[in-house]
């Protein structure tokens, strides 16, 4: 098995007003798979999240900065980051991995001088397999407003999905196959037409089709806040008979086969409880 993995939430706010209100915190999602260190979505306070940490995360140690897509809540660290995985400028280290519109057209949200400290900017092309580190990751497209990817990784504690923001959609169930952890960007109680995100339903069905070890609620809008993220997991747990967490702003979850042994930060707003 090699070292131990471990997933690491640093913030669990899902759209535009629990973001905007810090009822979650925004910060992105630190992964350590087989000696390999990535940060998913830097979104707004990653970078003050990871140094408050315990232990603190330096984001020196990086070896990749994944971004699915470019919306505000999902990059707005990312050139800070990018500066300070290269140790403030001073050497090239570690790797971008964007969708193109992150790095091209009208609004590119990552900024030109700091294109220099990566040693590797790679664009994601849907399901093309790409390596950083000991980790292979697979880019899934999805459906969202902007140029959007989920991402399979690869590794030695197994095949982990993160299904990002977007549309349901019928592939998914298949592209998220032998996946032993899965994590879902949950921000709606109820589905809702012209909303392109995930609904609990969708989510729990996605869920009951794929049969992860284990299954991760994550970016919680207002109605998931409300109806209490915890419960509805504990819930989804006893109908699915599939173990079901609700992520707390802080929590870590170590691999062991993600049996689920977790831990959570003592740094934490009062609503994460709920």
């Amino acid at each position: 098995m090699g070292a131990m993995g471990q997933i690491r939430f640093l913030g669990t706010a899902g759209a535009r007003f629990v973001v905007a209100r810090q009822l979650r915190y925004s910060a992105g999602t630190w992964l350590e798979l087989d000696h390999t260190q990535l940060l998913l979505d830097p979104g707004p306070g990653t970078l003050l999240r990871m140094r408050r940490a315990r232990p603190a995360l330096a984001p020196e140690r990086l070896s990749g900065l994944l971004l699915s897509h470019k919306h505000l809540d999902h990059s707005s660290d990312t050139n800070v980051l990018l500066e300070a995985m290269a140790e403030g400028g001073r050497r090239k280290r570690g790797a971008l991995l964007a969708p193109s519109d992150a790095l091209q057209g009208e609004d590119p949200v990552v900024l030109r001088y700091v294109r220099d400290y990566p040693q590797q900017i790679h664009v994601w092309q849907d399901g093309e397999p790409v390596q950083v580190g000991n980790v292979q990751l697979i880019p899934v497209r999805r459906q969202h407003g902007v140029e959007t990817y989920g991402l399979l990784f690869d590794s030695a504690h197994g095949r982990l999905g993160f299904v990002v923001d977007g549309r349901m959609t019928d592939d998914l169930p298949e592209r998220y196959a032998g996946c032993v952890l899965l994590v879902l960007n949950i921000v709606c109680r109820e589905w809702t037409p012209d909303v392109e995100h995930l609904s609990l339903p969708e989510g729990l069905e996605l869920v009951r089709e794929v049969r992860p070890r284990l299954a991760v609620l994550t970016h919680f809008g207002t109605t998931m806040l409300r109806a209490g993220p915890r419960k509805l997991a504990a819930q989804a747990t006893d109908r699915l008979g599939i173990p079901v967490v609700a992520a707390t702003d802080g929590l870590t979850l170590k691999s062991t086969a993600w049996g689920c042994p977790f831990s959570e930060d003592a740094d934490l707003p009062s609503n994460n409880r709920t």
